[in-house]
């Protein structure tokens, strides 16, 4: 598909702005365990949303799995071990918060999913201009993310110096959770890779080209629910929190769910925009809309107050960390 980088780019960088946004309703929901809301956000998120929109933009649904069924059961795989990795960054946005936990698992879900794409499908690209380009701005983008994380972590720091050992040890477990997130993370750009041609058999089924990971997606995110699912269960049975669903459930249901469909929008838009944007859209589309995120989550963190009483050398440390990630996006995408 031939580059189409005004119609490509608005589409991913909405989709940037969704996934750096999608957590904050969490914030108003604090009667809410983590399992009482992930499950909300995953039932909407994973599979009502995803299924909604592909049984309403693409003609027989059904039809098309059955043209091009080789890849739904690795297509199925990917999805649920993303959705194991969504677990983690769910935990991980609630052990360490949005500013800190961001930068660690959109980092290595950045990296990877950009990289990984081109090796799969050409390795000799990654030699080209555009693919040394790519290469040059993941460096510049990781380099700026561990900048943020230092600051992040500088600011957890100064705020938890007098914490007691419980919540150092969180705050360890913290980083673990989050670089396994971001290692199973970038399993859904892989599911979306591998789903070509379930996306071509749309397009000649009747779908729009705009439209036609839709399909993908369904498939890919029910196996992540299932993950996500049998995760909350599990919680609840533990922690007994099932019960708390008692609590204010009319006013954190539309809160949780605002969430799924926030999130929903970044995986679409996606899909959307790095289907416009040629060859390499999956690489620079993914890039572009993680680095997205990560801008947007920490600006959200500030607006939430998160960096509230920071330093100023701390806050001066992320400052610089942001402006290499713009740099490293601006090389990506140009």
């Amino acid at each position: 598909m031939e580059a189409n980088l005004s119609a490509g780019l608005p589409l991913v960088i909405l989709a940037g702005i969704c996934a750096g946004t999608f957590a904050i309703p969490f914030k108003f929901n604090n009667k809410w365990t983590w399992e009482n809301n992930w499950l909300i956000w995953s039932i909407v998120a994973l599979l009502i949303a995803p299924w909604v929109m592909a049984i309403v933009s693409v003609p027989d649904l059904i039809g098309v799995y059955k043209a091009e069924p080789e890849n739904l059961l690795l297509i199925s795989i990917f999805g649920i071990i993303w959705g194991i990795g969504a677990i983690m960054f769910g935990k991980g946005i609630d052990l360490l918060g949005v500013s800190l936990s961001f930068p660690i698992m959109l980092g290595l879900i950045n990296s990877v999913g950009t990289i990984m794409p081109i090796v799969l499908r050409d390795p000799d690209e990654l030699f080209t201009p555009d693919g040394l380009k790519i290469i040059t701005g993941v460096v510049i983008i990781l380099i700026g993310i561990v900048i943020v994380s230092v600051a992040g972590s500088k600011k957890n720091n100064v705020e938890g110096s007098n914490l007691e050992g419980k919540s150092k040890k969180n705050f360890v477990t913290g980083i673990i959770v989050c670089l396994l997130a971001g290692i199973f993370g970038p399993m859904i750009n892989f599911a979306f890779v591998y789903g070509e041609p379930i996306q071509a058999k749309a397009v000649e089924f009747g779908a729009s080209v705009l439209n036609s990971a839709n399909p993908v997606w369904s498939i890919a995110l029910t196996g992540g629910f299932i993950a996500n699912a049998f995760y909350c269960i599990f919680l609840f049975r533990k922690n007994n929190s099932l019960r708390l669903y008692d609590t204010n459930f009319k006013k954190f249901l539309p809160l949780a769910a605002l969430a799924g469909v926030i999130w929903y929008f970044s995986i679409m838009f996606y899909g959307m925009g790095s289907n416009s944007l040629g060859k390499m859209g999956a690489s620079v589309g993914w890039a572009t809309m993680q680095t997205l995120s990560i801008l947007v989550g920490n600006m959200a963190g500030i607006i939430t107050g998160e960096w509230k009483g920071t330093q100023k050398n701390t806050m001066m440390l992320m400052y610089g960390g942001v402006s290499l990630l713009i740099i490293g996006l601006v090389i990506i995408a140009l």
